[in-house]
Formats: structure tokens, sequence, C-alpha cells
């Protein structure tokens, strides 16, 4: 059996151009058609979601990243993308690969994702991540240890607001204090007549004490107007308002990349997707390994300590995906597959220097060309049987139970309408090959 994600990373429509020796691509475009295209991809994002559904594709994903001149990614918002994807479909689960949690306050990101999960009937999954762009991380973490200059930091920022989030989620009666956050801050006023009535009454569940520290009178703000500051009484506990509809709460993802990345999934029980990965099945492996030894963690209790399948057990939606690329040359002409491919190739010029290079050229600085990509397997290219039988060796050599495949149809330089139709080409041809064999 397979499973399949649409990703969707909101790179350009706009033309491209090779430069210099080496044939680096860049967007033939100025910065203001750049800005008038990412409105038009917003729109791509959307639409390409809600045909997803259509044609069979189990879930689909968005990407969060910021601020790139050369237009290779462009998501700057997955939540709100993926509200007005619910809005337009019933069935397909709603994933992020992934929202960077560094780069946001826990509280609001807790709250934006059960709205979403509410507003959905159930259907969210929640990507989280760490970053590792400096331009991105600097900027939007600096305020909550989200810098990607000191790895430790950021690892210590991250684990805090995953905790956060999960409380949050769960629980009524909630505080926290860590490093970057304290929930409520110690110093929060908070005597609110109609509130301590509540929390008396034998209509609520908790105590007075779970929520406010409750004195009379302070002498330090009596001259305040607000009796809500000036009574003397701070708070304790905090409430956050919704909580998801899925019980616990939902089904949390991290894309991996290192050893380190695949064990930390593992071990708090989230699921993993690589991207651009040529050894995955050695990923699946050290998935498979961590999670054992760490007691098969799930945040489900029916489930949490029980084993689940090698690879990706399609059963309880639990283990480690993969992401590549996929093409139909049957449903595009000559020129579409070479647009297609030198897109393919900027999308690795932008990546490459971060030191994904090394998986397709073993040298961080060498260019990975849409030839090595496709070699190493981390694109499929060919018509519908030909991408099966890629699909199906990928199954086959990784010996994985079930497969999960995260796919991206789009390509840089490639307008929307094309990834569409190849989205369409890929449900028809591909999708009904794996059901039939399930």
């Amino acid at each position: 059996m397979a499973e399949f994600t649409v990703v969707h990373n909101g790179s350009t429509n706009l033309p491209l151009k090779r430069t210099g020796e080496d044939g680096l691509v860049i967007p033939d475009a100025t910065i203001a058609e750049l800005h008038e295209d990412c409105r038009r991809v917003l729109e791509d994002q959307v639409r390409h979601g809600v045909l997803a559904e259509e044609y069979g594709f189990d879930r689909i994903s968005y990407t969060e990243h910021h601020f790139q001149l050369a237009g290779a990614e462009f998501s700057p918002n997955p939540l709100m993308t993926e509200m007005a994807v619910a809005a337009r479909t019933s069935e397909i689960r709603l994933v992020q690969l992934a929202n960077i949690v560094n780069w946001h306050d826990p509280i609001r990101f807790a709250e934006q994702t059960a709205q979403l999960d509410v507003m959905s009937g159930g259907r969210v999954e929640v990507g989280v991540g760490r970053g590792y762009q400096p331009r991105e991380n600097e900027i939007l973490g600096q305020y909550w240890g989200g810098t990607v200059q000191d790895q430790e930091k950021n690892r210590v920022a991250f684990d805090e607001k995953l905790e956060i989030i999960r409380r949050a989620w769960t629980e009524d009666a909630f505080s926290y204090t860590g490093e970057y956050h304290s929930i409520p801050p110690k110093h929060t006023k908070w005597h609110h007549e109609q509130e301590r009535r509540y929390l008396e009454d034998e209509a609520s569940e908790y105590d007075l004490e779970d929520y406010i520290d409750w004195k009379e009178g302070d002498l330090y703000s009596s001259g305040l107007w607000s009796p809500v500051v000036s009574g003397g009484s701070t708070l304790t506990g905090l409430s956050v308002f919704p909580q998801p509809v899925q019980e616990p709460h939902p089904q949390l993802w991290q894309p991996v990349t290192s050893y380190r990345s695949v064990r930390y999934a593992a071990e708090h029980g989230m699921n993993g997707i690589s991207f651009g990965d040529p050894n995955v099945g050695k990923n699946m492996a050290r998935y498979h390994e961590a999670a054992e030894a760490a007691g098969w963690p799930d945040h489900r209790p029916e489930h949490d300590g029980e084993p689940f399948e090698f690879g990706w057990d399609e059963e309880r939606g639990r283990g480690l995906a993969t992401g590549l690329w996929v093409f139909n040359t049957e449903v595009a002409s000559e020129e579409t597959f070479e647009r297609w491919k030198l897109g393919l190739e900027h999308g690795w010029d932008y990546f490459g220097p971060f030191g994904f290079n090394r998986a397709i050229t073993g040298d961080v600085d060498e260019r990975a060309t849409a030839e090595a990509i496709i070699e190493k397997g981390v694109a499929i290219v060919g018509d519908g049987e030909e991408i099966v039988d890629g699909i199906a060796a990928l199954k086959e050599e990784t010996g994985t139970h079930d497969l999960h495949l995260g796919i991206f149809f789009e390509s840089a330089g490639v307008d929307g309408e094309v990834a569409d139709e190849q989205l369409r080409a890929f449900g028809e041809e591909v999708i009904p090959y794996f059901e039939d064999e399930g």
C-alpha cells in the first residue's frame, strides 16, 4: 500500500535563465515582478490543494518560508492557506512541512492550529521544525531563542515551545515557566470578580486557586483606575481556547535530515519526512530502531507503547515518509519538460549551499544538475507506467510495509496550471495502481 501527500513549496512561475560558467539558475524578472507573482502563487496553492482532494490524494502540505529573492520557496503562512483549502474540501488531511515553531509564540500557535482543526472537522496534522536558514531564523526567531547560529540554544527553545503547545492543546488549568516563556508571567494582575465567582460556583470543575491567587487590595496599585489590576490578585493559570477536535491532539510531523533529528522525531511520537534523500531506507531503519528503543511512543493512548510497521504504517498513520519530485512526460511538451528541469536545478541551486547538494553530488560546492537529481531517484520522470515502476522500486528497496510519499509537482519557471496537470495525471494513472495493489 502507499499514501500520497502533495507538497507545494511556492516556487515562482516567472521565467528563469542560466548565469555564469557553472550555469547557476536565477529568475529572469525584477523584484517588483516577484512581488506580483507571489500573489499568483498563493492562488495556485489553494487551487492545487482542492485538486489534490478531487484526485484522491491523502494529504496536502505547504512549507513555511520567507524573504527569498530568487523565488525558490514562498509560503509565509501555511495555516492560513490551509484554512482556505479546508473551506473548499471535506476529506483531505491538512499538513504543514513545516511550521517553524521557533519563529512563533507557542500560545498563539496552539490557538491557530486548534482553530484550523476545529474548522476543518479534525483534519489537521501539525508539522513542526527548528529552521535552518539564518535570514529567516535570526529575524523571526530573535525573540525566543530561534537562532540557527547556536544549535543547542535553538533546540532548547524548540523543546520548550513544543511542551507549551502540547499542554495548551490538552490541559485546562495550564501554566509553564521556562527559559524563554513564562505563562502566565508572575506579575500578571488579575482581580476579576466575574471570573472569581465563576470559579467558586458549582458550574466550574476547577477551583479559584487553579487560575487566580486571590488577594484583597494592593497598596502599590491603589491609584490605578481598574480594579482588575489594583485589586491585589495575580493570575496563576490559563485556559487556551479552542482546543483541537482530535483527541488528545493532532499528529505531529517533523522534517528530518540528520540522525539526531530522525531519533528525536521517533522518540517523541512524531512522524518524520526527509526530502531529497537518496538514502531514505537507512533513515527508516534509524527511525524504527529509535522508536523501538523509546518504547514505541505515540500521542494516542490506544497506540502508545505498541509497535508499528517498518517505514510507514498506513493504518496508524505513523512512521517515516520521504519527499521527491515527479514529472509525467506524456502529459507535457518537450519544451515544458525542459523548463521543468531548469526549475528543478533552480530549486537545488538555492537548497544546495545549505548542505543539501552533498546528498546528490557528494560535494556541497558542486551543483546538482537535473540529470543527477533524476539519476539519484530524488525525482521520478517518465510516463505513468514508469512512475509506477519507480515508486514500486523505492518501496521494494526500502523494505517498508507501506510507503508514504510527499510529492512536488511544481517547479520554478513552470506555471501553476502545469503543476495541476501533473497532479491530475498522477491521480488518474498512479494512485489507482497502488489502491488496486492494496
